[in-house]
């Protein structure tokens, strides 16, 4: 066997696979002998007709297509292994340049290489928003708008009030056509100012201050180029109005009452425990952008190399997530890509850059684990499997979530994906950790407390002390699952689900 390799600049190699004449021909006589154990062939007991018998029978082509399958199968591993080449995931057979001797050329994602560099060093201001009183006021406000009375008013409709409207939607110069969109006796709220989210577009509401039952309104709006609906991206649109109703807002002072009703004691409880929710809320989402800026700054000053199925991969699982809400929808996967206004291939291309910074920081999170050393806390990942696990069951019936449970093919990828998601959320915490300037200070910590003499009866302790050094010392693998993992179909399969 003779193996050429050839590395691209995409992180993949080209290998050119050389085999002996004389292995094809004891390939094919291998596949003849296997056809001719199955066949019933005149004159001959099973597996003793000869080649040429066999070949006539079944057809050279189909005998000369099945040896190379084996060829390729027996030697692809040979030719990796002879290579030095750690695949990302299985090779492309691009061509069959010959078969005397059989030759093969193939196209092989390499595994993914990060080069951290000095990640440790990466620090960024920690500085979460302070939550303004306005901000609390607001959230209480939209509470009270949740309990507002509507009732009819024979005037001309003022700010605060609700006006009911039939709305048809028309492109622009084809007005008697079919609408693009149509809503009958559709409420809308007139506010004090514009704002986003108004149907069918911002500003709508307004028009009608002043308006009665019965008036009709034509109204021309241009869409701007990133309008969230896709079909109406830059589109011009000409709106028929008619208001069929008017009715009057009255809104409930928070007091204790209106509390009581949305669960708190009192109002004082009611607005503390907004406070603390919307404080809850804000630091969530500044530790959200705090982990992606942390990520970011790693990425920038790390080297990457992936091959094009890192991203790829991620680009097919998004594309599986919109098929699944098409057919939710009960769309055809091509009504719903016109629905978009798009292709699958500018969808997949749009998707390719959008996955892509995901992907990277995805790689120098399993990165830091591996360099890291984290381990998996099996508790805890045997538990959220097991939690995974009973949500399921309890949307299946009895018998199949029975069988579920008893699916060790299953439970085994269950588990592998509970660690994966354990070890990534260690790798997370330590990020933040890091960029924020805390595990210098633990370090420095822990130095501290080396230094100091042991206390008396420590040595009763030392042994303990010794077999968590070693442990702490210890190699880790950043994709290996938890002890107990062989075991996990009885571990995490539930006890009698319920459908």
């Amino acid at each position: 066997m003779k193996v050429t390799t050839t590395l691209r600049e995409d992180h993949q190699a080209e290998l050119t696979l050389v085999l002996d004449s004389q292995e094809m021909a004891r390939a094919k006589r291998r596949v003849a002998r296997e056809y001719a154990r199955r066949m019933k062939i005149p004159g001959f007991r099973p597996g003793k007709a000869p080649y040429e018998i066999v070949a006539r029978r079944v057809g050279e082509a189909a005998i000369r297509e099945e040896a190379l399958e084996r060829l390729l199968d027996e030697y692809y591993p040979k030719a990796l292994e002879e290579a030095g080449i750690e695949p990302y995931g299985p090779g492309e057979l691009q061509e069959i340049v010959s078969d005397d001797p059989p030759t093969f050329k193939l196209l092989v994602p390499l595994a993914v290489d990060v080069d951290l560099g000095d990640y440790r060093n990466v620090r960024l201001p920690y500085e979460p928003p302070e939550l303004a009183d306005e901000e609390v006021e607001k959230a209480l406000n939209a509470y009270r708008q949740l309990f507002a009375v509507l009732e009819p008013v024979d005037r001309p409709a003022e700010v605060g009030d609700v006006v009911y409207v039939n709305v048809e939607a028309y492109e622009e110069g084809r007005e008697d056509g079919e609408p693009l969109f149509a809503d009958q006796n559709h409420p809308v709220l007139i506010e004090e100012e514009p704002h986003e989210g108004e149907w069918p577009y911002p500003g709508f509401p307004e028009e009608f201050v002043g308006a009665q039952a019965g008036d009709k309104k034509t109204l021309t709006y241009t869409y701007p180029d990133d309008e969230e609906d896709e079909t109406l991206r830059g589109q011009t649109v000409v709106v028929k109005a008619e208001v069929t109703e008017v009715k009057a807002r009255s809104v409930p002072e928070l007091d204790d009452e209106l509390a009581r009703q949305l669960g708190a004691e009192d109002a004082e409880d009611l607005r503390k425990g907004v406070r603390e929710s919307l404080v809850q809320q804000k630091q969530t989402a500044y530790d959200e952008n705090y982990l992606m800026d942390a990520l970011d700054a790693i990425v920038a000053q790390a080297t990457l190399k992936y091959p094009p199925q890192a991203v790829e991969a991620e680009v097919d699982d998004r594309l599986d997530e919109y098929r699944r809400e098409a057919r939710q929808r009960g769309l055809s996967w091509e009504a719903y890509l016109k629905e978009r206004g798009t292709d699958e291939e500018t969808l997949r291309a749009e998707l390719r850059q959008e996955v892509e910074p995901f992907v990277r920081r995805r790689l120098v999170l399993e990165a830091i684990v591996a360099k890291e050393e984290m381990e998996v806390d099996a508790d805890r990942v045997m538990q959220s499997a097991r939690d995974y696990l009973v949500r399921m069951a309890a949307s299946m019936e009895r018998k199949e979530a029975r069988k579920l449970g008893r699916d060790k093919a299953f439970i085994h990828d269950l588990v592998t994906a509970a660690a994966h998601d354990d070890l990534m959320e260690q790798a997370e915490t330590f990020v933040i950790a890091l960029a924020k300037g805390e595990l210098e200070a633990r370090d420095e910590a822990g130095e501290a407390d080396a230094a100091q003499p042991p206390e008396a009866g420590a040595s009763s302790e030392a042994g303990e002390g010794e077999a968590q050094a070693e442990a702490a010392e210890a190699p880790s693998d950043a994709g290996a699952q938890p002890a107990g993992a062989d075991e996990s179909a009885e571990a995490v399969s539930p006890d009698e689900p319920e459908a």
